[in-house]
């Protein structure tokens, strides 16, 4: 049995208000490509199908399209799907009898009781080898992103971690119950797992105010793979190579420039025996950082208008960010380098300014400095509306946006004095 692991697709996503549809269209291209190719009997998506809870029509389309022509090309493929913490869970449901005439299984929620899970069944599904299809070769075990509050046992008082792999062992013992002890168990999941790496600007947190790391090893005798979502970065977690991200396809933020994006084939050769091979995803957009590290605004204008790029259709032009070291504002900045970015066939995204040693020793550096609760009283509303406008535009507020916020601050003093 050949399986094929992947995860994180983020359908519909917007990388700063740059439509992605060409790019997913090329990654899902390329996964049915590989079905094909690679010979897959299940399809395993560990979770975030799209970007946001509620995706526009255009990505459900996608998505469902894909699953149509995936299954027309291999007609015996099973696709196993769980809700990642980007996913809304009964969204993604909502579809399932329907799409278990495409051999679909979609798990999106978990029904909770004070003691705990009411039930593991709805997690467990059988996968079958087209050699033989009378009875199941493995099981998966498809745990969905559990919430905080799903796990939030009055009988318990165990943390987040804890209730998480105790619900794996709920899956575990009924699988076994059910199919017998012999049959390979495959889980699939959308966690941070324990010594798993992060990207530094494009997982968002999964539980807010604790600690939220998986101890998924103390499982790992009991599975034969561990299929995960969640962590963007193409890994092996806590040196055991059958507990696995498959990282995401494309990258999510420029801290992911240097990823190197995959799927992964898992084949079962028995009980416990398996193999692993990474495909590698071919990145339909060039993500470029130019310069390569923060300089002077001169240097980095002269570096920008050497840029060569060949003409291409605007949704196939590279992403550009441009780190720039400032010692000061300088009005304008942007406007500056969109006009040496004018035909040069990249799509600006992202100005990166890096404030020189000079700038963070100064009195408005100081102030960017994390602060205490008890000094916030003491900040000027007006000045750090300044600041924040200087960071994300990198030029100060002109006079009519500033007598606009000075009458907002006015009307809610006055909302407060009544």
């Amino acid at each position: 049995m050949r399986l094929l692991h992947t995860s994180d697709w983020h359908l519909g996503q917007d990388f700063y208000k740059f439509d992605r549809s060409f790019e997913h269209r090329r990654f899902l291209d390329g996964v049915l490509a590989t079905l094909v190719d690679e010979k897959i009997d299940v399809l395993l998506i560990a979770g975030d199908v799209f970007d946001v809870s509620n995706p526009p029509a255009s990505a459900q389309r996608m998505f469902f399209e894909f699953l149509a022509e995936a299954k027309r090309r291999v007609p015996h493929l099973q696709t196993v799907v769980i809700a990642g913490n980007h996913d809304s869970g009964a969204r993604l449901e909502a579809p399932a009898e329907l799409l278990r005439n495409f051999a679909v299984t979609v798990v999106g929620r978990v029904v909770s009781t004070p003691q705990g899970i009411m039930s593991a069944e709805p997690f467990l599904v059988p996968l079958f080898s087209t050699s033989d299809s009378s009875k199941p070769a493995a099981v998966c075990l498809a745990v969905p992103f559990l919430k905080n509050a799903d796990v939030q046992w009055s009988d318990q008082n165990c943390s987040y971690p804890e209730a998480v792999v105790r619900c794996y062992r709920q899956a575990i013992a009924e699988a076994k119950a059910k199919f017998g002890d012999e049959l390979p168990l495959i889980a699939l999941g959308h966690l941070h797992a324990r010594g798993g790496q992060n990207s530094k600007d494009s997982e968002r947190p999964i539980i807010i105010g604790g600690e939220e790391s998986v101890p998924l090893a103390e499982l790992a005798d009991e599975l034969s793979y561990i299929a995960l979502g969640h962590l963007h970065l193409a890994q092996e977690v806590s040196g055991r190579a059958h507990i696995r991200y498959s990282g995401s396809p494309l990258p999510m933020s420029f801290s992911e420039i240097n990823y190197a994006h995959q799927m992964v084939v898992v084949e079962l050769n028995g009980e416990r025996e398996i193999s692993l091979k990474q495909i590698r995803i071919a990145r339909p957009v060039e993500f470029l950082r130019c310069p390569s590290r923060a300089l002077g605004i001169d240097e980095v204008l002269t570096e920008l208008s050497s840029l060569e790029y060949p003409s291409v259709e605007v949704q196939q032009q590279p992403y550009l960010e441009v780190p720039v070291k400032l010692s000061g504002p300088v009005p304008e900045l942007r406007n500056q380098i969109e006009t040496v970015l004018k035909n040069k066939n990249v799509r600006l995204v992202k100005v990166s300014p890096q404030r020189s040693q000079e700038a963070e020793d100064s009195p408005a550096g100081k102030r960017d400095r994390p602060i205490g609760l008890d000094s916030l009283r003491s900040l000027d509303p007006l000045t750090v509306m300044s600041d924040l406008h200087q960071r994300k535009y990198q030029s100060r507020p002109d006079d009519e946006l500033l007598r606009a916020f000075q009458e907002v601050l006015i009307g809610v003093s006055l909302e407060g004095a009544q």
